[in-house]
């Protein structure tokens, strides 16, 4: 899995040689397996450190606390979320604006119920400033992304209203995934269905008439 290992700021250090890169990985996925079947509330560097098979001083080498784990599991599984997010609209471009929109949706739905730890803890007391701001990062990109994508496809239509309508998607589609899978680790399929509805609804002001789409 890849990691980002520069720390908030740049300031984690870095494991250099291979045997400690191996370890700092076992860390990462002892702490994911440990989140997904405890939740992240008794998860400590202990607890951590015992599934890893590491010693708890190696841990603290590396990370200042179990926050510093959670929130590299976070802010590594936000960045994935983006480049699966533009590879889905990539996949879906031929067959119009309603259906790529609903597969990006699909395909972050899937990718939640693929990353239970990451869910548990978007959705719990440990979500961090640094989860936070790498977020808002990652939506105001999609965002922009999306706006340029469908203007320069000819399928929106350019202005502040689209514009504003796009970073509404962005948020919405966040905040529904997130009631979503607080409910059905699996996803409520209702709740999916029914934010399906909802952002289309938001972009078809502004958008080119289209046949409605079928699902994949």
């Amino acid at each position: 899995m890849p990691v980002e290992t520069g720390g908030v700021g740049g300031r984690r250090r870095q494991p250099q040689q291979r045997r400690s890169r191996e370890r700092f990985e076992r860390v990462i996925a002892a702490t994911k397996e440990l989140v997904a079947e405890l939740g992240p509330e008794p998860v400590t560097t202990a607890v951590i450190a015992e599934r890893a098979g590491v010693s708890v001083a190696w841990i603290y080498r590396y990370f200042e606390d179990r926050q510093d784990i959670f929130d590299v599991i976070v802010l590594d599984a936000v960045h994935r979320i983006w480049e699966r997010t533009q590879q889905a609209v990539v996949a879906a471009s031929s067959r119009g604006w309603r259906a790529a929109l609903l597969d990006v949706l699909d395909e972050n739905a899937a990718f939640y119920a693929e990353e239970p730890a990451f869910v548990r803890l978007w959705c719990s007391d440990f979500r961090s400033q640094a989860m936070l701001a790498a977020n808002r990062l990652h939506d105001d990109d999609q965002a922009q992304w999306l706006y340029a994508s469908m203007t320069r496809l000819g399928v929106l239509e350019p202005g502040t209203a689209a514009e504003s309508a796009c970073r509404l998607v962005v948020a919405v589609a966040d905040r529904g995934l997130e009631l979503a899978f607080s409910r059905d680790d699996r996803g409520d399929r209702l709740v999916i269905d029914q934010l399906g509805r909802a952002l289309t609804a938001l972009l078809e002001p502004y958008c080119e008439a289209e046949p409605a789409p079928t699902r994949r």
